[in-house]
């Protein structure tokens, strides 16, 4: 089974709307060892539609449409893909109840005519149905050719995908590809991909992916011994900076290995803005471990809240090793916290000076009776100083977490 995804929206390709529907079924279909062999954005035409099912279905067997079967003017998917296939469009009883009942739930009256046109589906075609939304699904197939349409919204289609396109796509799997994921932490890709380099081989290939504070190794095989092998060796180069399965980010093994010795966690930033904060908070259960935070840009703010000393601030300033170690031990002290960490530097793209540039930052961690402190330069942006400065921080105290256990 050879397939392609087809992104259908004028919005994706202005900009205004980022297409998470494209990451979410190239990573589900990876999963289950389907490595698709392309994907398309398009406008919402009918013509650029039939046009890139003559690409899709001159390299793949099956297309996986997401976006145009909505009420609008210029929902086309379904006209473009029965031109395509050669067949009319019929009025369906049981998709029109469907959608009347889907009104009625939500709106007074009678549902508009524009709606009860996502009623109108390709001959022969059968019948997805959307739990979520209004227009349901559809499946066609003819001459060996098959295609799925799937609704826009991400909360309509990834239910749509699991639930009836996700089963069908199992049962015709023929030596599916083999696939490892591996999410990896304090290590730059580059060095990842020099490490791995005399491992692999014609039968296995390696992909990567990097994001601020981890690097996502994709491991793609038909050969299962292969994809062990290599495997072994990801887990011997990388032991101590692959995440355990189940792991998906940095912010989030923290906190487990927080919560495995029972510790807690405070935070004091400054140039960071509450980053490092709001990365903890987002993962479900932080409050489990982290004890919250003070982001202290003011330098009054610095003393009064985390203790600094006037006489640091005035001699060595807001931006120096001194000011984050006075910053970290003030937020363990004022919170009781276990462990603690601090930030402060000088993010730009103004502020910085000859002797202290923008990029310029010190980290401090505690951890029980133990502080540890970094000084870093770091290039890029505001967005990207700022990311690099938390992912910094957390990574050190992932660090000095794991050596405690050892």
């Amino acid at each position: 089974m050879n397939i392609a995804l087809l992104c259908i929206g004028d919005e994706l390709l202005k900009g205004s709307t980022i297409n998470t529907n494209l990451a979410f079924l190239g990573s589900r279909l990876l999963e289950i060892g389907i490595y698709p062999e392309l994907s398309l954005e398009i406008r919402d035409r009918k013509e650029d539609i039939r046009t890139a099912l003559d690409y899709a279905f001159s390299r793949t067997d099956t297309v996986l449409v997401s976006g145009g079967l909505g009420p609008t003017a210029d929902d086309l998917t379904k006209e473009g893909v029965a031109e395509w296939f050669g067949v009319p469009m019929i009025r369906r009883p049981e998709a029109e109840q469907a959608i009347r009942n889907y009104w009625k739930n939500r709106h007074s009256g009678c549902a508009p005519v524009h709606w009860i046109r996502q009623a109108e589906i390709p001959e022969g075609a059968e019948i997805l149905p959307n739990g979520f939304g209004s227009a349901p699904g559809i499946h066609l197939e003819r001459g060996g050719k098959s295609v799925f349409l799937l609704p826009g919204p991400p909360l309509e289609l990834q239910p749509m995908f699991e639930r009836s396109v996700l089963p069908r796509l199992k049962e015709h799997l023929d030596n599916p590809v083999q696939t490892a994921l591996f999410r990896i932490v304090g290590v730059g890709e580059s060095e990842i991909e020099d490490l791995l380099e005399p491992h692999l081989n014609p039968e296995i290939s390696a992909a990567y992916c990097a994001s601020p504070g981890m690097v996502k190794l994709f491991l793609t095989t038909r050969n299962r011994k292969e994809l062990e092998r290599c495997t072994d060796a990801v887990g011997s180069l990388f032991r101590e900076n692959v995440l355990p399965p189940g792991i998906t980010s940095l912010p989030q093994d923290v906190l487990r290995l927080l919560a495995e010795r029972r510790l807690f966690l405070a935070t004091a930033e400054s140039c960071t803005g509450g980053l490092i904060a709001g990365q903890l908070t987002a993962v479900p259960g932080s409050s489990e471990t982290f004890l919250g935070g003070v982001v202290s840009y003011a330098n009054e703010l610095k003393m009064r809240f985390l203790g600094v000393s006037q006489k640091t601030l005035e001699t060595e300033g807001a931006v120096s090793r001194k000011c984050a170690q006075e910053m970290v031990e003030g937020i363990a002290a004022k919170t009781g916290a276990d462990a603690a960490i601090s930030v402060t530097g000088i993010a730009g793209p103004g502020g910085g000076s000859a002797e202290k540039p923008v990029g310029l930052v010190y980290i401090g961690v505690k951890l029980h009776a133990r502080t540890t402190l970094l000084e870093c330069h770091f290039q890029g942006g505001r967005t990207q100083i700022r990311e690099r400065m938390a992912t910094k921080a957390l990574h050190l105290l992932r660090s000095m977490l794991m050596e405690s256990a050892e």
